[in-house]
């Protein structure tokens, strides 16, 4: 059974009686990791007794395929033999055959797989099966970020404006865990009752990184290969991930072509601007405004889709994805200075 995102909140909440294995798989390790601690409570109120659950590596799954199947079929102390499971897809996929051709209905077995991507084969079998369900965990998008966010602030009653929730959204998301520890930092740093500001957004989000990440899209936009280069190491030494970089250079060339179309259709580049959000840092008007004069709409709407494109190439490899992020920015800044001849 194959769990759509809209679906995943419900399920979550309470698996259909006849669901006796669930697989959680995708690129955030944080969110795989929530996840399957959301699940296990379910089943258990103490992770630790050793009569009840059952913990299983992947390693140890070398030679030993049966292994979960075996500790499925164990009879439990209490109502149900929980099992958790740490392994990659290819540890897996043998042992999870064996598992689904004679399921026990009175265990739940919930895996975290990491470097198991919605191709692998382990994947297909989960989502074809009628007693198993597969759960894909992938970085959140601005939604999902901004549904957190408000769902964090309502409990300590703490209220924040458009324009920090732009914030937000801009600078959150590569990992679900990080994300939700920022956000109750956010709350705290409020406290119940209060309002966020965007300056307390900003300066507790780190205020360095954003602007590591503004430098980067700027040599692009320039087509300064060394610029681009000095850029990128920077945000790597403020810890700037790789999803945070390509997407602050999404909304970097976003916003160019949207305002450009604006400014083509009648509205000055002045209102244009002030009307932004998330709105453009103040050390950085200067040099978005000079953009802004010499990018064409088009050609900012192109890098947005070839970002995108990028996104979803980094998500779904296993290589280092700081050495792809690189070649691909590289390739993009190559582009930017052919449209403009800019030299290196």
């Amino acid at each position: 059974m194959k769990i759509a995102p809209r679906q995943i909140a419900s399920f979550l909440a309470k698996p259909p009686d006849k669901i006796c294995a669930i697989l959680l798989h995708g690129s955030d390790a944080g969110l795989r990791s929530s996840r399957s601690q959301q699940l296990a409570a379910l089943y258990s109120d103490d992770l630790d007794d050793v009569f009840s659950v059952t913990r299983i590596s992947g390693a140890s799954l070398s030679g030993e395929p049966g292994k979960i199947a075996d500790a499925a079929a164990e009879i439990p102390m209490f109502d149900t033999r929980l099992v958790l499971v740490k392994a990659s897809g290819a540890e897996l996929l043998d042992a999870c055959k064996l598992l689904l051709t004679k399921p026990v209905h009175n265990s739940m077995v919930i895996i975290d797989a990491n470097d198991t991507t919605t191709k692998h084969a382990v994947v297909k079998l989960f989502e074809t099966s009628d007693i198993a369900a597969a759960i894909g965990c992938y970085p959140d998008n601005d939604a999902d970020i901004l549904q957190l966010a408000q769902s964090i602030f309502r409990q300590d009653s703490v209220s924040v404006d458009r324009d920090g929730l732009a914030i937000i959204a801009s600078r959150l998301g590569s990992d679900h865990a990080a994300t939700r520890t920022e956000l109750e930092k956010l709350a705290l740093l409020a406290g119940p009752g209060c309002t966020l500001t965007r300056d307390m957004i900003t300066q507790a989000l780190g205020d360095s990184a954003v602007l590591a990440v503004d430098d980067v899209a700027n040599a692009i936009a320039n087509g300064h290969v060394q610029a681009l280069s000095n850029a990128l190491r920077k945000a790597w030494l403020e810890d700037a991930n790789c999803v945070m970089i390509i997407r602050g250079c999404q909304t970097y060339f976003n916003q160019l072509g949207t305002l450009g179309y604006a400014i083509n259709a009648g509205q000055s580049p002045q209102n244009a601007v002030r009307g932004l959000r998330p709105p453009v840092h103040f050390k950085l008007q200067d040099v978005f405004m000079r953009h802004l004069k010499n990018w064409q709409p088009q050609r900012c709407m192109d890098m947005v889709k070839r970002l995108q494109d990028i996104e979803i190439n980094i998500k779904s490899k296993t290589i280092d994805d700081r050495t792809l992020t690189s070649q691909s920015l590289l390739g993009l800044c190559l582009r930017a200075r052919r449209y403009f001849n800019t030299p290196y």
